[in-house]
């Protein structure tokens, strides 16, 4: 049991910390593009009044630029919001961790043990596939949602 329990954690957190750290630096990025636009469009009025630029084509570069600037500053509000919802996952998933703990000796699977775990258990129609019956479960657990497995053969099921 203490095997899972270190899968679990260790899967999770190094999933969550690769991605936080990719949208970190994006982020970044993206912080530094918007500093480096507002400069740019800094110049480009200071050259629209000194007259090396044109009225005109200063106000399709500024438009391009803050269309650019607006997108960027939306795509950085999205990556806090799902920072935010990471640190709420890995939350979840120690949540589910500790129930494990608590339950390291399970000898019989009752209702009690099915409501501390799972949230919802979908089960699609069966379905005939190269003469085999073939029926899809999807299992949700409470605080981590669902885990990824491989289809299983009705004979060893």
């Amino acid at each position: 049991m203490r095997n899972l329990v270190d899968f679990f954690r260790n899967a999770t957190l190094v999933s969550i910390r690769r991605q936080k750290g990719t949208n970190r630096i994006i982020k970044k990025g993206g912080k530094a593009r918007v500093t480096k636009l507002d400069g740019i469009i800094q110049r480009l009025y200071e050259d629209n009044i000194e007259g090396k630029v044109s009225d005109e084509r200063f106000a399709k570069l500024t438009a391009t630029y803050e269309a650019e600037q607006r997108q960027l500053e939306h795509r950085i509000a999205e990556l806090q919001s799902f920072m935010a919802n990471t640190k709420n996952e890995s939350l979840g998933v120690d949540t589910f961790l500790s129930m494990v703990r608590r339950y390291t000796d399970i000898k019989e699977l009752d209702a009690e043990i099915i409501r501390v775990f799972v949230e919802k258990i979908l089960v699609y129609k069966a379905e005939k596939v190269d003469g085999h019956r073939v029926q899809r479960i999807k299992i949700i657990y409470n605080g981590i949602g669902e885990i990824p497995t491989t289809p299983v053969n009705e004979k060893t099921a």
